[in-house]
């Protein structure tokens, strides 16, 4: 299934041919060498004045990013590129991190760069045809079989706008009324005596599922939609609900998709030309998660956190705290599995399997603080799978990632709308996998399954004549 605007900007794009094969005798590589070789001299001096392990982490990263630019066709949406790209960035913000931060020992370096390693394997592996039969590219579709349907996307908005209507509704009278609803009642929803944990079961549904729904009905509207006025209203719609309730995930989900499909659309996704655009919305969002830490516990009070300090400690903490994961296995050697929680609990509760989930043994559903030496409950995206399977587990579950992300990128860019929709989901698992893991959330991945069939397969297949 196509849509106008992938026919837009599918021309600067060479999926299925990389950057060497391209390559031909008048183009140089020398200022690319140059710049590298610059890079390593600093890294090399800042590590004989300032020794760590760290800058090893760093520069292994910004090779492997700047590989997998070129592999990618010189497009900063190729997966393996973002992935390394960002996880090179935050290697930087803790090779520089202006607070005190406990380093990082060799292994963990190690598992990183092998995970970096295996994904961008994977995604080449998956960018690219997987039979001999010529893949029908998007380009090519006659346009007279493109069928478009606005009374789906107009029935989506109007679900979006009810829901949130009535999440508002919800919030106020849990405040006591209108009188009531401040500044003062919003910063107690975060706190541990929150009003949120004696919801009923009606409630917590339209607090706990109606955002996610505004941020898909946001995404079909990018996707599909060529009036603006309908995609603000649903964009303010979506800014409502984490100001209401600090909800990281949200924010961070609603973000990495709306830049896939932005970026999507443009003609020309290199580096030089997105740098600028790419750079501004990384650092508002980092502005906007310092913001939003200020609602946390331990930011509040004399000898709390700043915004700053804040920011810093989600940025560069991770990396440290699976650090520690790593040199100190019997903190954690009584944990439940993560990777498949979702599916051990229910059985569980069938008495199939024999299962204990954090809540039973720990008595809460985030992990176990350390301290790094500021306290940290995040462990990047690793940790799941390194605690599960070991360290070729975890490489092996990295490659596995890798490949599909690289084939949801080979079909999105010719215009599959499935891909398209499950590229924009799976970005923020791509994009925030050095802050927490997403891609074994298996309950949610059902739910956009089932949103994207019942949507792209069903409603769009549905037309009332008026």
């Amino acid at each position: 299934m196509e849509q106008d605007w992938a026919l837009h900007g599918s021309q600067s794009l060479v999926p299925s041919k990389t950057y060497l094969a391209k390559l031909n005798r008048s183009t140089s590589i020398l200022p690319d060498a140059i710049g590298i070789s610059a890079i390593a001299i600093v890294f090399l001096l800042w590590e004989m004045i300032f020794p760590s392990p760290g800058i090893v982490l760093l520069f292994g990263l910004v090779v492997m990013a700047y590989v997998n630019y070129w592999l990618g066709g010189r497009d900063v949406l190729y997966p393996a590129f973002t992935y390394t790209a960002i996880w090179a960035l935050v290697a930087a913000a803790y090779c520089f991190c202006p607070i005190e931060i406990d380093r990082i020992g060799w292994k963990t370096i190690g598992i990183f760069l092998a995970g970096g390693a295996s994904f961008s394997l994977g995604s080449l592996l998956g960018n690219r045809p997987l039979f001999r039969r010529r893949c029908t590219d998007g380009r090519e579709v006659d346009s007279t079989k493109i069928r478009d349907n606005p009374q789906a996307r107009n029935v989506l908005l109007g679900c979006t706008l009810l829901i949130t209507l009535l999440y508002i509704v919800v919030i106020v009278r849990m405040a006591g009324g209108i009188s009531s609803f401040n500044l003062q009642f919003l910063l107690k929803l975060n706190l541990p005596d929150s009003p949120l944990e004696n919801m009923d079961s009606f409630t917590s549904v339209i607090v706990v599922s109606s955002g996610l729904l505004t941020v898909l009905t946001l995404w079909v509207l990018l996707m599909e939609e060529k009036r603006k006025w309908p995609i603000v209203l649903c964009g303010i719609c979506v800014v409502l609900y984490p100001l209401l309730i600090t909800q990281r995930g949200l924010v961070m989900m609603a973000f990495c998709g709306s830049i896939t499909l932005l970026l999507l659309k443009s003609k020309d996704r290199s580096f030089l030309k997105t740098a600028r655009p790419l750079g501004f919305a990384a650092l508002s969002i980092v502005v906007v998660m310092a913001l939003m830490s200020l609602t946390k516990p331990w930011t509040q009070g004399p000898s709390g956190y700043s915004a700053t300090e804040g920011a810093w400690m989600y940025i560069a903490g991770p990396l440290a705290t699976f650090d520690y994961a790593v040199y100190h296995p019997e903190k954690f050697e009584d944990q439940p599995a993560a990777v498949f929680a979702q599916v051990l609990t229910p059985l569980s509760e069938l008495q199939l399997v024999h299962y204990r989930t954090w809540m039973e043994v720990d008595g809460q559903k985030t992990d176990r603080f350390v301290f790094v030496p500021f306290p940290g409950n995040v462990y990047t995206a690793y940790k799941p799978y390194y605690e599960d399977f070991g360290t070729i587990g975890c490489i092996a579950a990295f490659a596995l990632f890798g490949f599909m992300e690289g084939r949801l990128f080979y079909c999105a860019i010719r215009g599959n709308s499935y891909a398209v929709f499950l590229l924009a989901y799976l970005s923020i698992a791509l994009m925030f996998s050095t802050f927490d893991d997403y891609y074994h959330s298996l309950s949610r991945h059902l739910n956009i399954m089932v949103f994207a069939i019942g949507y792209f397969w069903i409603m769009k297949r549905i037309r009332i004549r008026l």
